[in-house]
């Protein structure tokens, strides 16, 4: 479905000195800098698959989309999405994709209301209107719009007007998504309403996603598979729960004790943590059952839970390490 091979993509930066010196020999003689946004990228992306591409601010991961869009065109390397090469804009290309950007989901005038917004889409698509009345009620059921779809689209709030801006995306029934932060500045409910239906669109329609996001929670939830991006390379290419045992290969023992209970030396030493009553031990993976079952067995235990580390310190320490 996607194939990127040693995709790279170049800007040319305009350059000056500051003050006014700066700005007249710049006027003159305007002097620029190559930025890499993207360096010798590859993977691949099969039909169905939801996979996160996930990356730090200015990591290439917009660039990338694009490039997958059809919006920039490859500085080199080569890029496929259902056969199609992006950059070339075909029609029936363009009729099979959808980018969907968290920050701006919408692009139909704000005085239409999101059915009217619907219906422009049926218009540029030249979608069938009874193919498009079946389609839209159960995408208007599965994304809960219909309380406000009658509203103008100036009135909705961000979370409705991500919903509609899904909704209008997928009215033609692309067989690929491009989401770009799909959840942004959304509260956490409209960001679990969004996740269900995207893992709900997956599961019924057989869409490949490829998913952008700084919220962990939507890669963790959606996604088996994940592309960590940095620096424009490609730093890992994997299933999350690999990554996890890669680079975090311990896990977090929180407890409360009876207040008579004292720790030996050997347990205090694996504590990394003591706050309102509650113990945090920090223990390797293959040490967890053997520490689990002496706490239980030598000591007065309130409470007991085994916690993974957060995802994010994982991510944090992949940055930290460059691993391919």
């Amino acid at each position: 479905m996607l194939q990127v091979q040693n995709v790279g993509k170049v800007y040319e930066v305009p350059v000056r000195e500051s003050g006014l010196k700066g700005a007249i020999s710049s006027f003159i003689k305007r002097e620029k800098k190559e930025v890499s946004a993207v360096k010798d990228l590859s993977f691949d992306i099969q039909r169905g698959e939801m996979v996160g591409f996930i990356g730090p601010n200015g990591a290439g991961k917009s660039t990338t989309l694009k490039m997958l869009s059809g919006i920039l065109h490859p500085s080199h390397g080569e890029v496929k999405v259902l056969g199609y090469k992006p950059h070339q804009r075909q029609h029936d290309y363009l009729k099979k994709i959808a980018l969907i950007r968290g920050s701006k989901p919408l692009f139909a005038p704000a005085d239409l209301t999101a059915l009217d917004a619907l219906h422009m889409q049926r218009i540029i698509y030249d979608i069938d209107y009874r193919e498009f009345t079946r389609d839209l009620y159960k995408i208007v059921d599965w994304l809960q719009i219909e309380p406000y779809y009658k509203k103008p689209l100036r009135t909705l709030s961000l979370g409705e007007r991500m919903r509609c801006g899904l909704a209008c995306s997928l009215v033609y029934n692309p067989e690929v998504l491009f989401l770009d932060e799909p959840t942004i500045g959304l509260d956490s409910n409209a960001q679990q309403r969004i996740r269900h239906f995207l893992k709900e669109y997956n599961r019924e329609t057989n869409a490949t996603i490829l998913l952008t996001s700084h919220y962990m929670e939507d890669v963790t939830q959606l996604c088996k598979r994940m592309l960590v991006i940095d620096k424009g390379r490609l730093l890992f290419d994997g299933g999350i729960a690999h990554l996890v045992a890669r680079l975090t290969p311990y896990k977090f023992i929180v407890f409360s004790l009876n207040q008579s209970s004292v720790l030996p030396v050997d347990l205090s030493q694996m504590i990394v943590e003591r706050k309102d009553g509650k113990y945090t031990m920090r223990v390797s993976n293959q040490h967890v059952p053997s520490v689990t079952a002496r706490l239980l067995a030598d000591y007065s235990i309130l409470d007991l839970t085994v916690e993974h580390p957060p995802f994010e310190h994982t991510i944090q320490q992949l940055y930290a390490n460059e691993v391919v």
